[in-house]
């Protein structure tokens, strides 16, 4: 069976979060399937209205090679994605990748999962404000974005660290392919010719 990359989008998504992720799952052949809380549609901080392919409850766990966490404000609030939050620690017991930017490091902190592991967020004071039970702080990193294991985090400002430590997991593409991808985002360097056929 093939499994599935699920980004989960929550209302009020941030919508430069996942946007440098997606393009690349799908010039890699992924498999993508984006869900809601509901299966319902939800709109982002800019406004664009997205109908997603199901509820994250409607998605086998066993089929699943990565979730993907995109930011919003609703993730502080403990009433709000409850389901995938469930759905995020079975997976990390099995090995499964989980990816969090910006606020989802918040809900995955008050899930207890950044209390012994490297991992960032938006801010620490922040995040110690927003998650009391949160313990995690000697493990904190100042980074964009920080890969331990199955588990990646990163801040709302880091999407192009997001993306390139999802895609380092995930091995895509070629060692030279995500180098030269992330030196052409983060620092406008034109990558050689071969770039663009890998891509393709």
């Amino acid at each position: 069976m093939e499994k599935s990359i699920v980004v989960y989008l929550p209302e009020g998504f941030a919508d430069w979060e996942g946007a440098f992720l997606l393009p690349e799952l799908r010039q890699a052949h992924k498999k993508v399937i984006i869900a809601s809380a509901t299966g319902e549609s939800v709109r982002s901080i800019g406004g664009l209205s997205v109908v997603p392919e199901r509820s994250i409850q409607e998605v086998e766990p066993g089929s699943i090679e990565a979730l993907i966490l995109v930011g919003s404000d609703s993730w502080p609030d403990p009433k709000q994605n409850q389901k995938v939050l469930e759905l995020t620690g079975k997976l990390i017991k099995e090995n499964v990748l989980v990816a969090g930017i910006c606020a989802a490091t918040v809900a995955l902190a008050r899930i207890g999962l950044l209390d012994n592991r490297p991992h960032t967020s938006n801010n620490l004071d922040l995040l110690k404000q927003l998650v009391p039970t949160y313990s995690g702080e000697k493990f904190y990193s100042k980074k964009l974005a920080v890969a331990d294991g199955n588990l990646i985090t990163a801040s709302g400002v880091g999407a192009i660290e997001f993306t390139q430590a999802v895609m380092n997991h995930l091995k895509m593409f070629t060692a030279d392919y995500r180098k030269h991808w992330f030196e052409l985002f983060k620092n406008a360097v034109t990558p050689p010719p071969e770039f663009w056929d890998q891509g393709s």
